[in-house]
Protein backbone atom coordinates (compact mmCIF):
# COMPACT_ATOMS: atom_id res chain seq x y z
CA UNK A 1 0.00 0.00 0.00
CA UNK A 2 1.72 3.13 -1.07
CA UNK A 3 -0.83 5.60 -0.44
CA UNK A 4 0.02 8.10 2.66
CA UNK A 5 -1.87 7.52 5.10
CA UNK A 6 -3.00 10.35 8.18
CA UNK A 7 -4.81 9.02 11.28
CA UNK A 8 -6.62 11.01 14.12
CA UNK A 9 -5.25 10.06 17.22
CA UNK A 10 -6.63 9.57 19.63
CA UNK A 11 -6.78 12.33 22.32
CA UNK A 12 -4.17 11.40 25.12
CA UNK A 13 -5.44 12.02 28.58
CA UNK A 14 -2.80 12.74 31.56
CA UNK A 15 -3.61 8.58 32.45
CA UNK A 16 -2.57 7.76 29.30
CA UNK A 17 0.65 9.42 29.13
CA UNK A 18 1.36 7.75 32.64
CA UNK A 19 0.69 4.52 31.49
CA UNK A 20 2.37 5.18 27.84
CA UNK A 21 5.78 6.30 30.52
CA UNK A 22 5.73 3.35 32.89
CA UNK A 23 5.13 1.14 30.43
CA UNK A 24 7.96 2.26 28.33
CA UNK A 25 10.19 1.70 31.17
CA UNK A 26 9.03 -1.35 31.69
CA UNK A 27 9.53 -2.56 28.37
CA UNK A 28 13.30 -1.42 28.26
CA UNK A 29 13.91 -3.38 31.83
CA UNK A 30 11.97 -6.40 30.03
CA UNK A 31 14.26 -6.50 26.53
CA UNK A 32 17.08 -5.91 28.45
CA UNK A 33 15.96 -8.88 31.14
CA UNK A 34 15.14 -11.14 28.06
CA UNK A 35 18.11 -10.78 26.38
CA UNK A 36 20.26 -11.73 29.30
CA UNK A 37 17.98 -15.23 29.77
CA UNK A 38 18.40 -15.28 26.04
CA UNK A 39 22.39 -15.60 26.32
CA UNK A 40 22.45 -17.26 28.90
CA UNK A 41 20.05 -19.55 27.64
CA UNK A 42 22.26 -20.47 24.53
CA UNK A 43 25.43 -19.88 26.28
CA UNK A 44 24.22 -23.33 28.63
CA UNK A 45 22.83 -24.81 25.87
CA UNK A 46 19.56 -25.29 27.45
CA UNK A 47 16.89 -27.08 25.78
CA UNK A 48 13.51 -25.76 24.30
CA UNK A 49 14.81 -22.52 23.87
CA UNK A 50 11.18 -21.53 22.19
CA UNK A 51 10.26 -21.46 26.13
CA UNK A 52 12.05 -18.29 25.96
CA UNK A 53 10.88 -16.77 23.12
CA UNK A 54 7.03 -17.48 24.30
CA UNK A 55 7.85 -15.75 27.73
CA UNK A 56 9.37 -12.66 26.25
CA UNK A 57 5.79 -12.53 23.96
CA UNK A 58 3.70 -12.93 26.22
CA UNK A 59 5.38 -9.90 28.58
CA UNK A 60 5.23 -7.87 25.15
CA UNK A 61 1.57 -8.49 25.25
CA UNK A 62 1.30 -7.50 28.39
CA UNK A 63 2.78 -4.63 28.62
CA UNK A 64 0.69 -3.59 25.89
CA UNK A 65 -2.43 -4.25 27.24
CA UNK A 66 -3.44 -7.05 24.55
CA UNK A 67 -5.29 -9.59 25.67
CA UNK A 68 -5.56 -12.86 23.31
CA UNK A 69 -7.89 -15.21 22.82
CA UNK A 70 -7.01 -18.36 20.73
CA UNK A 71 -9.30 -20.82 18.83
CA UNK A 72 -8.69 -23.69 17.11
CA UNK A 73 -5.68 -25.58 17.66
CA UNK A 74 -2.01 -25.21 16.74
CA UNK A 75 -0.67 -27.61 13.77
CA UNK A 76 1.40 -30.15 15.88
CA UNK A 77 3.35 -31.29 12.30
CA UNK A 78 7.02 -30.55 11.79
CA UNK A 79 7.64 -28.81 9.91
CA UNK A 80 4.54 -26.33 9.73
CA UNK A 81 4.17 -23.19 7.41
CA UNK A 82 1.76 -20.68 9.04
CA UNK A 83 0.50 -17.93 6.73
CA UNK A 84 -1.24 -15.00 8.60
CA UNK A 85 -2.86 -12.20 7.74
CA UNK A 86 -0.82 -8.84 8.81
CA UNK A 87 -1.80 -6.15 10.35
CA UNK A 88 0.48 -4.29 12.63
CA UNK A 89 4.22 -5.21 14.49
CA UNK A 90 1.83 -6.00 17.08
CA UNK A 91 1.28 -9.45 15.58
CA UNK A 92 5.07 -10.55 15.83
CA UNK A 93 4.16 -10.47 19.90
CA UNK A 94 0.86 -11.71 19.82
CA UNK A 95 1.60 -14.81 17.49
CA UNK A 96 4.91 -15.45 19.33
CA UNK A 97 3.64 -16.18 22.60
CA UNK A 98 1.56 -19.49 21.22
CA UNK A 99 3.07 -20.12 17.40
CA UNK A 100 6.36 -22.19 17.45
CA UNK A 101 8.06 -21.27 14.68
CA UNK A 102 10.34 -18.46 13.27
CA UNK A 103 9.51 -15.55 11.46
CA UNK A 104 10.21 -13.90 8.06
CA UNK A 105 10.60 -10.45 7.97
CA UNK A 106 11.33 -8.02 5.15
CA UNK A 107 15.07 -7.03 5.49
CA UNK A 108 14.18 -3.25 6.84
CA UNK A 109 13.15 -4.70 10.31
CA UNK A 110 16.97 -5.57 11.05
CA UNK A 111 17.86 -2.15 11.16
CA UNK A 112 14.83 -1.22 13.56
CA UNK A 113 15.89 0.06 17.11
CA UNK A 114 15.20 -2.40 19.52
CA UNK A 115 12.85 -4.57 17.71
CA UNK A 116 15.54 -5.24 15.39
CA UNK A 117 18.04 -6.62 17.82
CA UNK A 118 15.20 -8.91 19.26
CA UNK A 119 14.34 -10.23 15.89
CA UNK A 120 18.13 -11.36 15.50
CA UNK A 121 18.22 -12.69 18.62
CA UNK A 122 15.32 -15.17 17.78
CA UNK A 123 16.66 -16.27 14.60
CA UNK A 124 14.45 -14.24 12.37
CA UNK A 125 15.01 -14.96 8.39
CA UNK A 126 15.17 -11.25 6.44
CA UNK A 127 14.56 -11.29 2.76
CA UNK A 128 14.77 -8.39 0.78
CA UNK A 129 11.91 -7.74 -1.72
CA UNK A 130 13.96 -8.31 -4.48
CA UNK A 131 12.93 -10.62 -7.13
CA UNK A 132 16.26 -11.58 -8.01
CA UNK A 133 16.56 -12.99 -4.71
CA UNK A 134 13.75 -15.37 -4.69
CA UNK A 135 15.51 -18.43 -5.81
CA UNK A 136 18.22 -17.83 -2.70
CA UNK A 137 14.94 -16.96 -0.06
CA UNK A 138 13.32 -20.54 -1.42
CA UNK A 139 16.79 -22.40 -0.33
CA UNK A 140 16.68 -20.91 3.10
CA UNK A 141 13.19 -21.96 3.96
CA UNK A 142 13.55 -25.18 1.84
CA UNK A 143 17.01 -25.46 4.32
CA UNK A 144 15.01 -24.69 7.18
CA UNK A 145 11.76 -26.99 6.85
CA UNK A 146 14.38 -30.09 5.85
CA UNK A 147 15.72 -29.29 9.62
CA UNK A 148 11.89 -30.10 10.90
CA UNK A 149 11.56 -26.28 11.70
CA UNK A 150 8.00 -24.29 11.53
CA UNK A 151 8.12 -20.89 9.97
CA UNK A 152 5.70 -18.03 10.14
CA UNK A 153 5.21 -15.71 6.96
CA UNK A 154 3.24 -12.79 6.16
CA UNK A 155 2.04 -13.93 2.58
CA UNK A 156 -0.03 -10.75 1.66
CA UNK A 157 3.60 -8.62 1.82
CA UNK A 158 2.10 -5.74 3.52
CA UNK A 159 0.25 -4.33 6.31
CA UNK A 160 -3.40 -3.42 6.78
CA UNK A 161 -5.88 -1.65 8.90
CA UNK A 162 -6.79 -4.89 9.90
CA UNK A 163 -10.35 -5.18 8.37
CA UNK A 164 -9.85 -6.92 5.04
CA UNK A 165 -7.08 -9.31 3.80
CA UNK A 166 -5.01 -8.41 0.46
CA UNK A 167 -4.58 -11.44 -1.65
CA UNK A 168 -1.65 -14.18 -0.70
CA UNK A 169 1.47 -14.17 -2.63
CA UNK A 170 2.20 -18.06 -3.81
CA UNK A 171 5.96 -17.31 -4.72
CA UNK A 172 7.84 -18.49 -1.54
CA UNK A 173 5.34 -21.59 -1.22
CA UNK A 174 7.75 -23.07 -3.40
CA UNK A 175 10.07 -23.93 -0.87
CA UNK A 176 7.26 -26.37 0.15
CA UNK A 177 7.45 -27.69 -3.01
CA UNK A 178 11.33 -28.31 -2.66
CA UNK A 179 11.66 -29.72 0.78
CA UNK A 180 12.30 -33.40 1.45
CA UNK A 181 9.82 -33.25 4.56
CA UNK A 182 6.23 -33.00 4.47
CA UNK A 183 5.57 -29.58 4.90
CA UNK A 184 2.35 -28.55 6.47
CA UNK A 185 0.51 -25.13 6.30
CA UNK A 186 -1.81 -24.11 8.87
CA UNK A 187 -4.28 -20.57 7.92
CA UNK A 188 -3.98 -17.80 10.86
CA UNK A 189 -6.42 -14.83 11.08
CA UNK A 190 -5.44 -12.41 13.34
CA UNK A 191 -8.59 -10.19 14.41
CA UNK A 192 -8.17 -6.60 16.64
CA UNK A 193 -11.66 -7.07 17.95
CA UNK A 194 -12.25 -5.23 20.99
CA UNK A 195 -11.03 -2.24 22.79
CA UNK A 196 -11.79 -1.65 26.57
CA UNK A 197 -14.94 -3.56 26.08
CA UNK A 198 -16.26 -1.93 23.36
CA UNK A 199 -15.97 -3.39 19.68
CA UNK A 200 -13.49 -1.45 17.62
CA UNK A 201 -14.11 1.56 14.84
CA UNK A 202 -11.69 2.17 12.75
CA UNK A 203 -10.55 5.48 14.54
CA UNK A 204 -9.81 3.12 17.12
CA UNK A 205 -8.42 -0.22 15.35
CA UNK A 206 -5.77 2.67 13.73
CA UNK A 207 -4.27 2.72 17.14
CA UNK A 208 -3.10 -0.51 16.67
CA UNK A 209 -2.85 -1.46 12.88
CA UNK A 210 0.49 0.09 11.45
CA UNK A 211 0.00 0.53 7.73
CA UNK A 212 0.77 2.56 4.76
CA UNK A 213 2.88 5.46 5.29
CA UNK A 214 2.14 5.63 9.34
CA UNK A 215 5.06 7.02 11.72
CA UNK A 216 6.40 4.19 13.65
CA UNK A 217 7.53 5.87 17.00
CA UNK A 218 4.36 7.97 17.79
CA UNK A 219 2.55 4.71 16.76
CA UNK A 220 4.32 2.42 18.95
CA UNK A 221 4.48 4.13 22.40
CA UNK A 222 0.48 5.67 21.80
CA UNK A 223 -0.09 1.69 21.78
CA UNK A 224 1.71 1.19 24.92
CA UNK A 225 -0.18 3.74 26.70
CA UNK A 226 -3.90 2.10 25.25
CA UNK A 227 -6.50 0.61 27.40
CA UNK A 228 -7.31 -3.28 27.54
CA UNK A 229 -7.44 -4.13 23.75
CA UNK A 230 -8.86 -7.82 22.78
CA UNK A 231 -7.20 -10.14 19.61
CA UNK A 232 -8.39 -13.33 18.20
CA UNK A 233 -5.44 -15.78 17.23
CA UNK A 234 -7.57 -18.05 15.12
CA UNK A 235 -5.96 -21.26 13.34
CA UNK A 236 -7.58 -23.18 10.81
CA UNK A 237 -7.19 -26.02 10.18
CA UNK A 238 -3.82 -27.36 8.33
CA UNK A 239 -3.64 -28.63 4.53
CA UNK A 240 -0.92 -29.57 2.41
CA UNK A 241 0.44 -28.04 -1.41
CA UNK A 242 -0.23 -31.70 -2.58
CA UNK A 243 -3.90 -30.82 -1.71
CA UNK A 244 -4.16 -28.34 -4.46
CA UNK A 245 -3.72 -28.32 -7.96
CA UNK A 246 -1.05 -25.40 -7.81
CA UNK A 247 0.83 -22.87 -5.27
CA UNK A 248 -1.53 -20.20 -6.64
CA UNK A 249 -4.55 -22.86 -5.98
CA UNK A 250 -3.31 -22.96 -2.33
CA UNK A 251 -2.50 -19.28 -1.50
CA UNK A 252 -5.96 -18.58 -2.87
CA UNK A 253 -7.70 -21.30 -0.68
CA UNK A 254 -5.59 -20.01 2.51
CA UNK A 255 -6.79 -16.16 1.94
CA UNK A 256 -10.50 -16.88 1.37
CA UNK A 257 -10.09 -18.90 4.83
CA UNK A 258 -8.79 -16.13 6.24
CA UNK A 259 -10.95 -13.12 4.78
CA UNK A 260 -13.66 -14.82 5.89
CA UNK A 261 -12.48 -15.64 9.38
CA UNK A 262 -11.32 -12.05 9.87
CA UNK A 263 -15.21 -10.62 9.05
CA UNK A 264 -16.92 -13.34 11.06
CA UNK A 265 -14.26 -12.04 13.88
CA UNK A 266 -15.34 -8.70 13.33
CA UNK A 267 -19.15 -8.47 13.38
CA UNK A 268 -19.26 -11.16 16.30
CA UNK A 269 -21.04 -9.16 19.34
Amino acid sequence: MEQTQTIAPVKQSFLHKVRTFISTILLIIWCAFMLLVHFFWKLLRLPAIEKCYFIFHGGCCWLFNLRCHVKGRISEFRPTLFLSNHVSYLDVFILGKFTPAFFIAKSEVASWPILGWLAKAQNTLFFERNSKKVRHQLTIMTDHFDQQGNLILFPEGTSTEGEHVEPFKSSLLQSVESSQKDVWIQPVTLAYTHHNGQAMNRSIRDQYAWYAKMPFASHFFNALGMKPADVDIIYHEPVRLSDFASRKECAQYCHQVVAQSLQTALTKP
